[in-house]
């Protein structure tokens, strides 16, 4: 029984895949200070599993688990802690739905 729990616990780490958000982030200036800032600002969010800022598409890709955050709160806090203009991004057509 022993021999299964790892095997069991590695596939499901494998797989396990926490909720996705894209992100517009409006106001970003320059690759290096500013996409760091909103990377360094998502991270340090309770939930938040990772963030990649891509600075030329002014974009973001958050993973969360949405046991302790939702997409909603991580775009209100990067709002108040930063100057830049955060938006839930909607994959269908593109168009920004600004919280």
């Amino acid at each position: 029984m022993k021999n299964l729990l790892l095997p069991i616990l590695l596939f499901s780490f494998l797989f396990a895949e926490g909720n996705k958000v894209n992100l517009k982030i409006d106001g970003m200036k320059c690759a290096y200070s500013c996409a760091g800032k909103v990377s360094k600002v998502v991270q340090n969010i309770k939930g938040v599993e990772e963030c990649k800022v891509d600075f030329a598409s002014g974009t973001a890709e958050v993973v969360y688990d949405d046991k302790k955050i939702n997409s909603k709160k991580i775009v209100n806090f990067l709002n108040n802690e930063t100057y830049y203009k955060a938006s839930i991004q909607d994959k269908k057509d593109s168009k920004d739905n600004s919280i």
